[in-house]
């Protein structure tokens, strides 16, 4: 199974327009990760953010397996050891570069990448 095409948030029922600030890169650096939540009405797109080494990454916050936010039950992402994502509803573990399950009941299947730009020192929707 190949990984989904990014996400643009814009197509989404509750997504902002591309080019939209999602955070600062100094904000972002400092925390590691952030959640964002949009909401339309009665819909929403969740979200988040990742700095992994020198890259940024986005992906959807929702878990293939169960379609619950990985940090559920907290703030954090990542595991203890801090390299791989985890998904605090049943304990699936997932490669920060490309979102796939490595280990969980969603093996194989991938976290939905979202479209991000870089734009100065923000963030923004692509």
């Amino acid at each position: 199974m190949a990984a989904p095409p990014p996400l643009h948030l814009e197509d989404t029922m509750a997504g902002p327009e591309p080019g939209t600030r999602l955070a600062t890169l100094e904000d972002l650096r400092k925390k590691g990760a952030q959640d964002i939540t949009f909401r339309s009405g009665d819909h929403q797109v969740r979200i988040f953010l990742i700095v992994h080494g020198d890259e940024i990454l986005a992906y959807e916050n929702r878990c293939p397996h169960a379609g619950t936010p990985l940090n559920l039950y907290g703030p954090d992402f990542f595991n203890q050891s801090g390299k791989l994502l985890l998904c605090r509803t049943h304990g699936a573990l997932f490669e920060p570069t490309d979102g796939q399950c490595r280990r969980g009941p969603c093996k194989g299947q991938y976290l939905r990448r979202i479209a991000i730009d870089i734009d100065g020192d923000s963030i923004v929707s692509a």
